[in-house]
């Protein structure tokens, strides 16, 4: 039987075309933009080393250090609490589409697996 090249992505568990492996993020690591799309609160709790907090609720006031920081060509790899949550998605989405960051991608995975590459 056919199935779609993206349901079987999907299916799998593999990562989308839009998104990073754990393992890939981690070979990266600090060459990386990490942007944290959670809330201030729970950035607060705890983060992938270095990461930026950028979400939906602060965009205006967050989004100028993200593109202060950021290089064109450098990968930009958004988190949030885990594959179920959409933020990481859309902040992504908005970086590409509003911002012209066009190497951001979504961690598909736990960012807590997460060991950066120095």
């Amino acid at each position: 039987a056919y199935v779609n090249p993206a349901a079987r992505t999907l299916l799998k568990g593999e990562p989308r075309s839009d998104e990073i492996a754990p393992a890939a993020a981690s070979w990266l690591g600090t060459r990386a933009l990490w942007i944290d799309a959670r809330s201030r609160a729970a950035y607060d709790a705890g983060h992938v080393e270095g990461a930026l907090l950028l979400n939906e609720e602060e965009w205006s006031t967050l989004l100028f250090p993200v593109v202060e920081r950021w290089k064109p060509g450098t990968p930009v790899i958004v988190y949030c609490d885990s594959e179920g949550c959409q933020a990481s998605r859309k902040i992504a989405e908005r970086l590409r589409a509003e911002a012209g960051i066009d190497t951001a991608k979504v961690l598909h995975g736990d960012w807590r697996k997460v060991r950066l590459r120095q």
